[in-house]
């Protein structure tokens, strides 16, 4: 059985789900048979964060290149706006994923999901692990949106953009608008979850 390493920040963990099985989870399931899924996602976390443990994580469990994979999805927290400013320059958001794809590409076979959209009428969002108010927008997410994708295309990692379908999608609109409006409910990670199972770069793990 392939070991899939699920890595990234609160939509990766499934923060706002009720189920707690957040996208990963919901994907992961029909597969049980095949793959052994271990969501690596922690709430909050900026890119560089991510970088100091996301390795060390993944090669803690999975040992042979030809029967894992790491599924990585791109955070948001670097992109929020504390006080006006970006919590981290878009410099050192490019040098850090850049980083940390080449990092985690010997382990083994690494995807890509791209950032998610938010309900921008519910912005600024309370964080109660950093204690601050963080601005999301969706203008700064769909440009990061289109920086990683340059980037995994460069670093010849398969990558999924999402962002474009979810901002037209209602249910996914609704699922932000009833939660906290970062993160989706159930219908929302399930949503994710239907579109990246369609993904070929996806089929292939579990194949």
């Amino acid at each position: 059985m392939k070991r899939i390493c699920f890595v990234g920040a609160s939509t990766t963990e499934g923060m706002g789900d009720e189920t707690g099985q957040g996208w990963p989870g919901r994907l992961s399931a029909p597969h049980r048979d095949l793959i052994v899924p271990y969501n690596l996602g922690v709430a909050s976390q900026l890119l560089g964060e991510i970088r100091q443990r996301a390795a060390a994580e993944c090669a803690a469990r999975i040992s042979d290149p030809d029967e894992g994979g790491i599924v990585f999805c791109c955070g948001m927290n670097d992109l929020a706006r504390h006080q006006g400013i970006s919590r981290t320059p878009i410099r050192r958001v490019i040098q850090t994923f850049e980083t940390l794809l080449n990092d985690l590409k010997p382990i083994a076979p690494l995807i890509a999901i791209g950032p998610f959209p938010v309900y921008m009428p519910s912005m600024p969002y309370h964080s109660n692990l950093t204690g601050f108010d963080l601005d999301f927008r969706n203008e700064d997410i769909e440009e990061a949106d289109t920086v990683y994708k340059g980037l995994c295309k460069k670093n010849a990692v398969p990558y999924l953009s999402v962002f474009p379908d979810l901002m037209e999608s209602d249910l996914y609109g609704q699922s932000l608008k009833e939660g906290d409006g970062l993160h989706p409910g159930g219908d929302g990670y399930q949503l994710l979850a239907e579109k990246i199972s369609h993904w070929s770069a996806w089929k292939t793990f579990i194949s």
